[in-house]
């Protein structure tokens, strides 16, 4: 019989004294910057500046009946909703096809790795060559083939700078959700696919009633964190257009600098920077009402 330990009121002084210096940090690192921003918000600050006239909830008020929030927002869910979306796809099927056994799949794996390695910068600053209307390698290969008569510009056209940005974010950040599934692919027994073979299971359906499943909770997860993180990346966009032309890639993030740093309106940046925050916090409970559902029904 397992031994069980009752625990002592000296064990739980231990435990609080050895958990005090980490809520510390962790209250200086995040209360105390969130708590500032919310000051910020409720105020007319200046750049330069830590206080300025209390306004109340005027800042607010101009992000949601602003048209270049409203914009920025749309931008920001078409700008997730494509990056991560495709993500998700392409990490899938490359963690699948990993997954398998063939030649060579130790050197397959660090090439599809590569771009997740690559400082975010270098990788931003190659694909703006790519993409050069003149010079770029993009538009070279494209009229080659004959699916384009002449050059495009990539990043300088409302029709095509979103696009662009998606391509480089997939690109950029895929691998981390080949990373994560193959990692929980590797530990599906195979005994349960041996026998789905016997049974005269097709490849779809052994995906459906075997892979699936046992992937669903991390595939779930990890869409959660690279929407999270999608939603306020900032470089990636800020490196290629700026939020341009004419805001069709501005997004919160972008908007934020905007405000803060070329405006210099603080507090105006600060309740964009809330709001997007009470989003993210949606986003959350969306997400975690879900997983308790599946979980109920399991």
């Amino acid at each position: 019989m397992a031994e069980t330990h009752t625990v002592q009121p000296g064990d739980r002084a231990i435990a609080y004294l050895t958990l005090t210096p980490s809520a510390a940090v962790l209250l200086l690192l995040v209360a105390v910057p969130t708590i500032t921003v919310i000051g910020i918000s409720l105020q007319d600050v200046g750049f330069g500046e830590m206080s300025g006239p209390w306004i109340g909830l005027e800042n607010f008020a101009w992000a949601l009946t602003s048209r270049t929030f409203w914009t920025a927002l749309k931008n920001t869910f078409v700008w997730v909703f494509g990056s991560v979306s495709l993500e998700m796809m392409l990490g899938l099927g490359l963690a699948l096809l990993l997954n398998r056994t063939f030649a060579l799949r130790g050197v397959a794996r660090a090439i599809i790795l590569a771009p997740y390695l690559i400082p975010t910068v270098v990788a931003v600053l190659v694909w703006r060559y790519m993409f050069h209307d003149i010079v770029g390698i993009l538009n070279y290969m494209l009229m080659s083939v004959g699916l384009i008569s002449k050059p495009m510009v990539w990043l300088a056209s409302t029709s095509t700078a979103m696009l662009s940005v998606i391509i480089v974010g997939v690109w950029k950040f895929f691998p981390f959700v080949v990373i994560a599934l193959l990692g929980i692919l590797q530990s599906i027994p195979q005994e349960q696919y041996e026998a789905a073979e016997i049974d005269g299971a097709s490849a779809f359906q052994q995906f459906w009633r075997i892979t699936l499943p046992h992937i669903l909770p991390v595939f779930l997860l990890t869409a959660l964190l690279r929407t999270i993180w999608t939603f306020h990346k900032f470089e990636i966009i800020y490196l290629l257009t700026g939020g341009g032309p004419l805001d069709s890639t501005t997004t919160l993030p972008i908007l934020v600098y905007i405000k803060g740093f070329a405006d210099f309106e603080l507090g105006r940046a600060a309740a964009i920077a809330l709001i997007t925050f009470f989003i993210l916090v949606v986003l959350l409970a969306v997400y975690f009402g879900f997983m308790k559902r599946a979980e109920a029904r399991q």
